[in-house]
C-alpha cells in the first residue's frame, strides 16, 4: 500500500505530465506544515523523497511518445492532436477523456515493478476483469473469449537516483478508432529511437458494460492506497512544475530530443538520403544530393521529404 492517493484536477496533458514529473523529481510536499513550507516558485526546497503515492489523472486528447522515441515515426502526419514527449521510456500512447492514467511514485529502495503491476491487476480484478502481464510490462485480458490477449494497459518507468515513476494508461472508454488513426507515421532508417510495439486494444467498458473512468479511478485508489484521494497539485513543487510545463510544451523537447535517424528519398534519378540529428537536417547524400544542400540546418517536418523529392525531380536547389 502507498502512503497517499492523489488526483490531478484538470485535463491539460502538459500540466499533468509536469505535475507527475514534479512529484517524481522533487518529492511529495507535506501540506500539514502549511503554505510557508512550500516556498516561492524559484526556491530549492524539496518535498518528502521517502513518501509514496498513487496518482491518477485524465488527459484531453493527445498523443504522448516515450522519451527515446521518434514522434515522426510514431504519430500519423494526418493526426490533428497535440504531440508530447514524456520523461519515461516505453511506446507511444493515445490519450483522451476515456483513458485513465495511473502513476506509482516510490523511493527507489521500495520499487518492485512486478509487485506494483500486481496491485493494478488486483484493481482490475475488483472490477471483474482478469489480466496477465506482458513481456514489456503491459496488462492484457486473460479471460477466454473474443478479447483474450487484448491490451488494456501499457506501462513505462523513469528511475532517478532516489525515486521511481512507474506509470501506465488504462483504456476504459477511449475512442479506439481515433487511437488507431493517430498512430503510425513515416518510415525512418538507421534510427536510434525505440519503436512502439502495436497490440490489439480493448476498453474496459467493452468487458464490463457501463464501467466509467471514475469507477476505474476509485478501484485503483482502493487497491493501491488506503488513503482518501486528495489534490495532487497541492503537494507538488509549483516552481518545478511550471518550469517542466514550459519544457514539455517546447519544440526542442518534443521534436528536438528525437534520437538521430536517416530518411531515404527515392526519386526517378536514383536514391538520396538525409541525416537528422536533434530534429535538424545535418546532411544529404546519394544521387542528386547537391540539390539538397539548402536543407542543412532546417528543422525536420512531415512535409520536408516531399519538398526534397520535388527539388530532386526538378534538378534545382532545395528551397522552402
Amino acid at each position: 500500500m502507498y502512503d497517499l492517493a492523489l488526483r490531478a484536477a484538470g485535463g491539460d496533458p502538459i500540466l499533468n505530465l509536469a505535475l507527475e514529473e514534479s512529484l517524481l523529481e522533487r518529492g511529495i510536499r507535506d501540506d500539514s506544515r502549511g503554505d510557508d513550507s512550500r516556498g516561492d516558485a524559484g526556491d530549492d526546497s524539496r518535498g518528502d523523497a521517502g513518501a509514496s503515492a498513487v496518482l491518477v489523472y485524465v488527459n484531453d486528447p493527445c498523443v504522448v511518445v516515450g522519451r527515446n522515441q521518434n514522434p515522426w515515426v510514431e504519430v500519423s502526419p494526418r493526426s490533428p492532436l497535440p504531440v508530447l514527449r514524456r520523461v519515461s521510456g516505453g511506446g507511444a500512447v493515445y490519450h483522451d477523456r476515456g483513458n485513465l492514467n495511473w502513476s506509482i511514485l516510490v523511493p527507489r529502495s521500495r520499487h518492485d515493478p512486478e509487485a506494483e503491476l500486481r496491485l493494478v491487476a488486483a484493481a482490475l480484478r475488483s472490477l471483474g476483469v482478469e489480466t496477465v502481464s506482458g513481456r514489456r510490462g503491459g496488462l492484457f485480458v486473460a479471460d477466454a473469449g473474443p478479447w483474450k490477449g487484448a491490451k488494456l494497459s501499457g506501462t513505462a518507468r523513469r528511475l532517478t537516483a532516489s525515486r521511481v515513476l512507474h506509470h501506465g494508461t488504462l483504456l476504459v472508454d477511449a475512442d479506439l478508432s481515433r487511437l488507431a488513426s493517430c498512430l503510425g507515421g513515416i518510415e525512418a532508417e538507421r534510427s536510434k529511437a525505440l519503436p512502439s510495439v502495436r497490440s490489439t486494444s480493448v476498453n474496459l467498458s467493452d468487458l464490463v458494460p457501463g464501467l466509467r473512468v471514475e469507477d476505474a479511478a476509485l478501484a485503483i485508489a482502493r487497491a493501491l492506497s488506503a488513503a482518501e484521494s486528495e489534490s495532487a497539485e497541492a503537494l507538488a513543487d509549483p516552481g518545478y512544475a511550471a518550469a517542466a510545463a514550459l519544457r514539455l510544451a517546447g519544440w526542442e523537447w518534443t521534436w528536438g530530443a528525437t534520437p538521430a535517424f536517416a530518411l531515404g528519398l527515392p526519386w526517378s534519378g536514383g536514391r538520396a538520403s538525409i541525416e537528422i540529428k536533434s530534429g535538424i537536417v545535418v546532411s544529404a547524400s546519394g544521387q542528386g544530393a547537391e540539390s539538397l544542400r539548402g536543407m542543412a540546418g532546417r528543422r525536420f517536418g512531415y512535409g520536408l521529404p516531399e519538398a526534397a523529392i520535388g527539388a530532386l525531380e526538378g534538378s534545382g536547389e532545395f528551397s522552402q
